[in-house]
């Protein structure tokens, strides 16, 4: 009897194997922020923001640093480990993976680090369509191909919250006391005020005219800027202790992303401006995710393509996270942020019903592996979690997305009024 036992467990076992097998994965397109880039801002401008000195990058302003570099390589790596075990990859198949990235030199950087590590041995390409030029799928509006309403678009963020930037703006004040003491390090903020001396409570609320379809200021978007450049110099080592910071840690770090997440939710995440700045990039995005099931002449790289890869930036994946109404939350971070490297992932898979389904996750390194430079496989991959789509996502562990409704659903959303 127990022999019997044993075989029928074996036997169920083997079937059970055969059904995950039976499972193909087709299609990966990784959409993925720049690595790590020094700040945009001269450290003299960043110092009139902080009490202490900044650390100093080795690069131009808004360039990929050398670490950055090494870790957009580890997350390639490990992309490459990954898509072998899970039989999409074989190694020395060059024509397997694509690469296309935006006009800046972090861009197109970050575009070699991740071809060089996932097709190791292959010449190395990145697809662009040069600097100086403007995009159309990463910047529609500047391209041309995109005709924007900007008073609608300032009339939609201002719609989000009440008409009144003010009001929403002192929602966040303590989040912008406790970013204000960790700046200006005194015990509790407000700190008081400095000679020579920005805080984040000097900037008003209001819409500011600029490219940005919408932009605002205050003290979010003055905390914006301030915060990601301490992201950047944390994942690139910068020694703030030995400068004379202190409470600068991870958990500190968490808190002071908040205003930046705020302000970047409401000037990208609104569904009119999201529609305007990656309704293109959906429609592509989506033609390849498709190709090589069904003809698309829009596609990003050759049909046979395994894995495309797409190297934009966090204004990219948080305008097309607000187009689809994407959500995600890794630890460490605020929800919906983008750190050096994040990325959305989009895979295309034959279940062993026949149908074709759509698994979305976004993934990234945490803070300390960002920091530590830390390896990553199998037994140390990066954060990540599964994305559910609005409209077609389904109740199974990766919220399956049939491909069919994948495409109604970006559809609706690039072709939407208002």
């Amino acid at each position: 009897m127990r022999l019997s036992l044993r075989i029928a467990a074996v036997a169920i076992a083997a079937v059970s194997a055969t059904s995950v097998s039976a499972e193909t994965l087709e299609k990966v397109v990784i959409l993925s922020r720049h690595g790590v880039r020094s700040a945009m801002s001269s450290p003299e401008r960043l110092e009139e923001a902080s009490a202490r000195p900044w650390p100093r990058f080795a690069v131009p302003a808004g360039h990929l640093t050398a670490r950055g570099e090494t870790l957009i390589a580890r997350m390639g790596d490990y992309y490459r480990q990954h898509y072998i075990a899970q039989g999409l990859l074989k190694a020395g198949d060059c024509s397997a993976v694509y690469t296309w990235a935006n006009v800046t030199q972090r861009t197109i950087a970050t575009g070699k680090a991740y071809a060089a590590a996932l097709a190791p041995g292959c010449p190395v390409v990145v697809n662009t369509v040069g600097e100086g030029n403007d995009d159309p799928m990463f910047e529609p509006v500047k391209a041309g191909i995109v005709k924007a309403d900007h008073a609608l678009a300032r009339a939609a963020v201002a719609g989000r919250v009440g008409g009144d930037l003010s009001a929403w703006s002192a929602s966040h004040r303590q989040e912008a006391e406790q970013l204000d003491a960790l700046l200006m390090q005194c015990a509790k903020g407000p700190c008081p005020a400095a000679p020579g001396k920005r805080r984040v409570f000097d900037a008003k609320p209001g819409f500011v005219d600029g490219e940005d379809l919408a932009g605002v200021s205050g003290p979010e978007a003055f905390a914006s800027g301030v915060t990601e450049s301490l992201l950047m110099a944390w994942a690139d080592g910068g020694d703030f202790a030995g400068l004379g910071w202190k409470g600068l840690d991870e958990e500190a770090l968490t808190r002071a992303f908040f205003l930046h997440q705020a302000e970047f939710d409401l000037r990208l995440r609104t569904p009119y401006v999201a529609r305007v700045l990656a309704g293109r990039l959906a429609d592509r995005l989506l033609a390849t995710v498709e190709s090589g099931a069904k003809p698309n002449g829009a596609s990003i790289g050759p049909a046979d393509a395994k894995l495309v890869v797409i190297a934009g930036h966090d204004g990219t994946l948080a305008s097309l996270g607000g187009l689809l109404r994407m959500e995600w939350t890794l630890p460490g971070y605020q929800p919906n942020q983008i750190q050096p490297g994040g990325a959305l992932v989009f895979e295309r898979w034959k279940r062993d019903d026949g149908v074709r389904v759509v698994r979305v996750r976004f993934t990234g390194q945490s803070l300390s592996q960002l920091r530590n430079m830390t390896a990553l496989d199998a037994k140390a991959p990066p954060l990540s979690a599964p994305v559910f789509i609005q409209g077609c996502g389904t109740a199974t562990p990766a919220f399956d997305c049939r491909l069919e409704d994948f495409e109604a659903v970006v559809r609706r959303a690039t072709r939407a009024d208002g």
